[in-house]
């Protein structure tokens, strides 16, 4: 069996021209339409070049199977995250309580269908399929953990070092829970209270000192 590499899962030509952007965008917006309505592994680079009425030689110019757009599709989405977590500790010092920044990164990850449907949590699902695909989560992780822990260092919040790594998982899988919960309720009749509960949850696992307590 060949050897697996990060190039077998990159974009295979660039778009240099606005109508090749154009079309890869379309490819990866087609694509991210259909992991809202099923598991990745349903999902066939012929059924996205019939849905975005393309051509599959067409698809291949840029996407030599269909984890290349997945990981075309999830490097979009950490980049997307990633910002915003650094937009939001931007916005505080550190002399304002904790929770307001906790709520904040809930807000501003949870209520936005472009950063948190039910197509980016089967993506998410997807991130195992290959080694590259794996690698890229593992980034993923890497990057958010890095910043969990720096706001809650800016808060005064005193993490040993040998703690952190498991504390920011914790921290981690909480929130991937909380936001999927919003994701995938859609207009349930209890989404508020369930948005109020997946908040709360995130207001005391941000805290090492409720922990502790």
């Amino acid at each position: 069996m060949p050897a697996t590499t990060a190039k077998s899962v990159s974009a295979r030509k660039s778009a240099q021209q606005e109508r090749s952007k154009a079309k890869i965008q379309l490819i990866l917006d087609t694509t991210l339409a259909m992991l809202n309505e099923g598991p990745a592994d349903k999902i066939t680079t012929n059924e996205i070049a019939k849905r975005a009425g393309i051509s599959i030689g067409s698809l291949y110019q840029y996407f030599p199977k269909k984890e290349a757009i997945f990981y075309s599709l999830f490097s979009e989405w950490l980049q997307e995250t990633l910002d915003r977590l650094d937009d939001v500790g931007a916005r505080f010092s550190g002399s304002e309580n904790l929770d307001d920044l906790s709520d904040a990164v809930f807000e501003c990850l949870s209520r936005d269908d472009s950063i948190n449907s039910k197509g980016h949590w089967q993506l998410l699902r997807a991130m195992g399929s290959t080694e590259e695909l794996a690698a890229l989560e593992a980034e993923h992780q890497r990057e958010v953990f890095q910043r969990i822990v720096g706001f809650q260092e800016k808060f005064g919040r005193s993490i040993p070092p040998e703690k952190a790594e498991v504390l920011a998982t914790l921290q981690h899988h909480v929130t991937v829970g909380c936001l999927a919960t919003a994701a995938q309720i859609g207009d349930h009749p209890e989404r508020a209270a369930a948005l109020d509960w997946g908040r709360k949850a995130m207001r005391f696992i941000y805290d090492i000192e409720k922990l502790n307590a």
